[in-house]
């Protein structure tokens, strides 16, 4: 084991007995008697992301609700994620209520140490609203973190170490006299602030919005979490755990086809998640909370499993609550955070531009422009303008020993910098059959015109994957060139990665027999696999037994 691995082992909380072994959650439980929670979920113990206010009125404070719902909430097998804040409209605290808040934080974690210990300071830190209309800056967020963290963490709980969750952003773009800084952006701001000591993980949020179908649904808010999870992995944070405290897609208009809609979202994107969370070096999703379960008549009643519980027809494929019936039975884990050592580094590869020798797929648009070896506007690769994520992939006869990539995005030919790529996967596999490696999962926050990584060990593989997650200003990916480097191999003449019919050529030309050398740095050396400075038989036997054909 590594040093970085033992570090990064010791920095992420250990899983509680008391926590829940699923994926499955809900934002909000409601009421206890006659609660529908358990026949949902199958008799699991699942998630509930709760609201606990300092502040506010007696039903939000800690003692009440532990009395009132949390004691039998964990009764009943589940695993609370506590929202700490002061009231609504004030997140965390204003700086003249800091002093009295961490009083009153470090008597909630006491009043709530046999329910709780997994806990979520603020929430959706810039939205307005969240903070009296006020602009709260990344700065003075990580200052009132690190303090409400020291009180929490005072006050051990039986159910195991107390975990503090950076709390989640709002996703999407600036929106003037709403959100005051993109989600992304914040959220890069908040992680450039932290230490990998400071804090325990992070909660998320990632919704898909009601007007697209089941599968640009899906595509939205997959892109929607991966963007915050690169963000994450672009800071080192890979390895932390994290939870998804609100998702949802909104039931709207309040029809039968649009609950359809949102109930066979639900069940195909838990199953996605989980795809996520089985990948190789995947930061995976812990929870995920729908938001709501409770009865809501009013404000949230399009996203309330609860009141469109008999509002529509039964049915998985039509009715929420049965949906995540149905999702539960799948018994979906819980994904388990774990160390992650970057296979890459950000450098010039060596070796020679593999990615024109490759059969090209894609999402959709024309792949083949991205590995012309033309940087241009007329030659690039364009997605549809679809939610995505949109991908390109990469596919080779035979394994290629591969030592890096370089992703040109839409500037480097040119075009405005806003359409540069903001946040993209590199993903591959050494066969069809096995799953993709997330090499790759970056926040090109800065808007650089091109992407340069290199293998701090060669990677073998035969696949490779590039996944837009985030194309940039609007919804259209934009690359003029996707290269891929690998090591140059002997008989490979031309550098292509593959040794055909071209290097075969070359060879009958340069073969000289025994004792005919050539200078160092000759093309002809290229096919000198034994290392003696001539082409001779012993040579032609290496060639023929590496020779992959036209």
């Amino acid at each position: 084991m590594s040093l970085l691995t033992a570090t990064a082992l010791l920095m992420t909380p250990l899983r509680s007995a008391a926590d829940s072994p699923w994926l499955y959650g809900i934002h909000w439980y409601g009421e206890p008697v006659g609660s529908q929670v358990e026949a949902m979920t199958g008799g699991k113990g699942i998630w509930s992301l709760e609201t606990v206010q300092t502040n506010s009125d007696l039903w939000w404070s800690a003692a009440w609700q532990r009395d009132y719902r949390f004691n039998t909430m964990v009764q009943r097998g589940h695993a609370l994620i506590v929202r700490i804040e002061r009231n609504w409209g004030e997140t965390v605290p204003f700086p003249q209520n800091v002093p009295a808040y961490l009083i009153s934080v470090q008597q909630a974690a006491a009043e709530l140490a046999s329910v709780a210990h997994i806990w979520q300071v603020g929430n959706e830190m810039n939205i307005l609203a969240e903070w009296g209309g006020q602009v709260l800056t990344p700065q003075q967020y990580v200052d009132t973190f690190r303090q409400v963290r020291s009180a929490i963490k005072s006050v051990a709980s039986p159910l195991g170490e107390q975990v503090v969750l950076i709390g989640p952003v709002s996703p999407g773009d600036l929106v003037p006299g709403v959100r005051h800084t993109g989600g992304a952006e914040y959220l890069s701001a908040v992680c450039a602030l932290l230490d990998p000591n400071d804090f325990d993980g992070f909660a998320l949020h990632a919704y898909a919005a009601p007007w697209h179908g089941v599968a640009d649904s899906r595509g939205e808010f997959q892109a929607g979490y991966l963007t915050q999870l690169a963000v994450l992995r672009e800071h080192g944070f890979a390895g932390k755990p994290v939870y998804l405290t609100e998702w949802a897609r909104s039931v709207e208009p309040l029809t039968a086809a649009s609950e359809a809609v949102s109930a066979q979202f639900l069940q195909a994107a838990l199953v996605d998640l989980h795809g996520w969370n089985t990948l190789p070096l995947a930061q995976p999703i812990t929870a995920a909370c729908w938001f709501i379960y409770p009865y809501d008549s009013g404000a949230w009643q399009s996203f309330s499993i609860g009141f469109l519980r008999t509002l529509h027809p039964p049915g998985a494929a039509n009715d929420l609550w049965d949906a995540f019936h149905a999702a539960a039975a799948m018994n979906l884990p819980a994904g388990v955070a774990a160390p992650v050592e970057e296979p890459t580094t950000a450098a010039v590869p060596f070796g020679a531009n593999i990615a024109a020798a490759a059969g090209v797929t894609t999402s959709s648009g024309n792949g083949a422009l991205a590995v012309d070896g033309v940087v241009s506007v007329a030659s690039k690769w364009t997605s549809a303008p679809t939610p995505g994520p949109h991908w390109l992939t990469l596919e080779w006869p035979t394994p290629r020993r591969l030592t890096g990539f370089i992703v040109r995005h839409a500037g480097a030919a040119g075009e405005n910098p806003a359409f540069n790529t903001t946040a993209f996967a590199i993903q591959t596999r050494l066969d069809a059959a096995d799953p993709w490696r997330v090499d790759l999962l970056t926040y090109n926050g800065a808007g650089s015109a091109a992407t340069a990584r290199a293998y701090v060990q060669p990677r073998l593989a035969r696949f490779v994957r590039l996944l837009i997650v985030d194309p940039g200003v609007d919804t259209y990916a934009r690359i003029p060139e996707f290269e891929v480097y690998a090591a140059s191999m002997p008989g490979d003449f031309d550098q292509n990665g593959v040794i055909d019919e071209t290097d075969l050529l070359y060879f009958e030309f340069c073969a000289a027999g025994p004792g005919v050398a050539f200078p160092l740095g000759h093309l002809c050396l290229a096919g000198d696999f034994d290392g003696d400075l001539d082409l001779d038989m012993a040579d032609w036997a290496a060639f023929q037994f590496a020779y992959g054909g036209p």
